[in-house]
């Protein structure tokens, strides 16, 4: 009986991987994990299902595929096209509840004028990514690069993140374009759950570091720590997240780049704190050790 409680709680972890996974290698697994002997466990381990949870990881990002760093480019791609237009969108909403709540109401139509449009734009770009409408979204994101633009300038003019969203997203979106037939898509609910990582990744709270009070900053150091260490615990599995995080990484150093702020300020904004080198050793580093695990595998 609790070899059957054991069993079915690997299954519960098994359902990490993909379908497919599961269906050629899932028994065989769970062979492996409950072995020949009698047991009277109940529950896996803490390092089993670590161990099962960044196995399953690796799945996804393609280790078992025949040509794992085409994979991990080319749903890197497309995955950081989707962090950027959601990034975007995020901190557009973000900016018009701002702008709303300090005197927008006056004037609603200039707040549509200057973000609102873009916002929009953007958001039917990422949309269409997301259903699969990689033409229709290369289309959008263009369109969200230069309409808005053309509308009002005052997002360009500031240089603000989410103007740059569409415009490092578009030659993204359009490369992704030219995939190899032999490199599947990225699917559509883990490409959801690789963005809604990465957002998360950007919403750490890190401006408790300029707070006189102690207490705050502590707070506020242990709150990026952890963020980093737990984004950093998928991603070294799933390295995919490496190539998509890395041009979100880069908005909020071209906004400061762009304002020519003080070099200190990028110490205190959660989406600044990441440099140009940072995301290029990101990408490197995922690309080169999936080349070494593929000729190490062969």
């Amino acid at each position: 009986m609790s070899s059957d409680v054991l069993e079915k709680r690997y299954r519960v972890l098994l359902r990490a991987y993909p379908a497919s996974y599961r269906r050629e290698r899932a028994d065989e697994l769970i062979d492996t994990l409950i072995g020949d002997e009698p047991t009277t466990r109940r529950w896996p381990s803490v390092r089993e299902a670590a161990s099962l949870i960044r196995g399953a990881l690796r799945v996804h990002g393609g280790s078992t595929a025949a040509r794992p760093t085409a994979v991990l480019l080319w749903q890197g791609i497309h995955l950081a096209a989707m962090a950027l237009l959601a990034l975007g969108v995020l901190i557009g909403l973000d900016d018009i509840v701002e702008a709303f709540q300090f005197g927008g109401l006056s004037d609603p139509l200039a707040v549509l004028r200057n973000q609102g449009i873009h916002t929009i734009m953007v958001g039917a770009a990422l949309v269409a990514l997301v259903a699969g409408r990689t033409r229709t979204a290369a289309v959008l994101v263009v369109a969200a690069a230069v309409v808005p633009t053309a509308i009002s300038q005052y997002l360009f003019l500031n240089s603000l993140p989410q103007w740059w969203a569409p415009v490092l997203a578009t030659p993204l979106i359009v490369v992704g374009l030219r995939r190899p037939a032999d490199v599947p898509p990225a699917p559509r609910a883990n490409a959801v759950l690789v963005t809604a990582g990465i957002l998360a990744l950007h919403l750490i709270s890190a401006g408790g570091l300029r707070r006189v009070d102690t207490s705050a900053q502590i707070v506020a150091a242990g709150t990026v720590i952890a963020g980093a260490a737990a984004f950093l615990w998928v991603a070294t599995a799933d390295q995919r997240l490496l190539i998509a995080a890395a041009p979100t990484l880069l908005l909020g150093t071209l906004h400061q780049l762009g304002n020519a702020g003080p070099s200190g300020e990028l110490l205190y904004r959660p989406d600044a704190l990441p440099s140009l080198v940072v995301a290029v050793l990101m990408a490197i580093g995922a690309v080169a050790s999936t080349r070494l695990r593929q000729r190490t595998r062969a």
